[in-house]
């Protein structure tokens, strides 16, 4: 599976509820970085998508090519690599490329 949902090196803040909140000690969380904050819009807006969410859930299980993708969804092929070239400006999906396939 080639699908990166991890979004933990944007920001400090602490979790709500944290010690920090609980306590109201300590020094406010700082602000993420305006590059950090349009990475996270981007990864966002990437998931916003309801179809583009079952695209992303069709490769949870296993690497898969795009024409099984379009399968597994029910999807057109064009509409399938439209998506998945979404996901993967968002850094959620890589592509590997094998022989003439690119599987993600």
């Amino acid at each position: 599976m080639y699908v990166d949902t991890s979004i933990s090196d944007v920001g400090t803040a602490s979790p709500p509820g944290g010690a920090t909140a609980a306590t109201g000690a300590g020094s406010a969380a700082s602000t993420p970085s305006r590059p950090e904050l349009d990475r996270l819009s981007r990864f966002f807006k990437a998931l916003s998508e309801p179809t583009r969410l079952g695209v992303l859930l069709a490769l949870t299980d296993e690497c898969r090519p795009v024409s099984d993708i379009a399968a597994a969804t029910g999807l057109p092929q064009p509409s399938v690599s439209h998506h998945l070239r979404i996901l993967r400006d968002a850094g959620i999906a890589r592509p590997e490329r094998k022989g003439n396939q690119v599987f993600y």
